[in-house]
């Protein structure tokens, strides 16, 4: 299932998943910024349906204050995401269209200058990284965005192409060439989630989030989160960096 950051996704189990990890690394000492990739418009897809996490006990005891502040979203909308009240003090957005390529540079030059504050900053696009399309983020912008004192963390759905121990391996390796990257922690989760509303088949929804530049506290409380996602029905979680 693809994550793309369209309105009509706002509040999904990704977003419990993905908001929760991001509190959790900012702490009450880092400054968050978010990069949303944000894709105007309803694609028409039915991905974004599961709101399953409503009801479930160990998803408010994962993060009470966003359970709670998820539920009570007016309307399904990154605009709507941005008003509520989850975020750390002083979070930063960016969430202008992505562009047509030949406008993306520039664009991506306004997005560093958006986040500048920011002591992590998390890039939210379709797919993950690769080419300079609209459903990636890429190598060159991650490199455009490091600077000292700063982690950059993106979500992935990983594909079927190569055993993933192979392609995690692959993804760290590509990041310390082409972002000059020296430390990589990937959280690699995966969530059961109903094949149909009211469902009792289960399908499952990978989804990975790959911190470059983590100091020593950071690697830290990303692994006290895989830990205690361990505690949520139908979630399984762990902590890889390269070997």
């Amino acid at each position: 299932m693809q994550d793309r950051m369209r309105d009509q996704y706002a509040g999904d189990v990704s977003d419990v998943l993905k908001f929760a990890f991001l509190r959790t690394l900012a702490g009450k000492d880092r400054t968050l910024g978010i990069a949303w990739y944000y894709a105007p418009g309803d694609d028409g897809r039915s991905d974004g349906r599961h709101l399953e996490w409503r009801d479930e006990t160990a998803w408010r005891a994962l993060d009470k204050e966003l359970h709670t502040g998820l539920a009570a979203l007016p309307e399904r909308s990154v605009t709507a995401l941005e008003r509520a009240m989850i975020w750390p003090e002083g979070v930063l957005f960016h969430r202008e269209p992505m562009p047509p390529r030949a406008g993306r540079s520039a664009w991506g030059t306004r997005k560093r200058s958006a986040l500048d504050g920011a002591d992590i900053v998390f890039l939210d696009p379709d797919n993950g990284i690769g080419g300079e399309t609209e459903k990636h983020a890429t190598f060159s912008e991650i490199r455009l965005l490091r600077k000292p004192g700063r982690a950059i963390v993106f979500i992935t759905f990983p594909g079927r192409s190569m055993k993933h121990d192979a392609l995690l391996q692959q993804l760290h390796e590509r990041l310390a060439v082409e972002t000059d990257a020296e430390s990589i922690v990937t959280l690699r989760t995966n969530v059961s989630v109903p094949r149909a509303i009211g469902s009792s088949s289960y399908v499952q929804r990978q989804r990975w989030f790959t911190v470059v530049d983590p100091d020593t506290e950071l690697t830290a409380r990303a692994q006290a989160f895989a830990t205690r996602l361990a505690f949520i029905p139908r979630v399984r979680a762990r902590l890889d960096s390269p070997t």
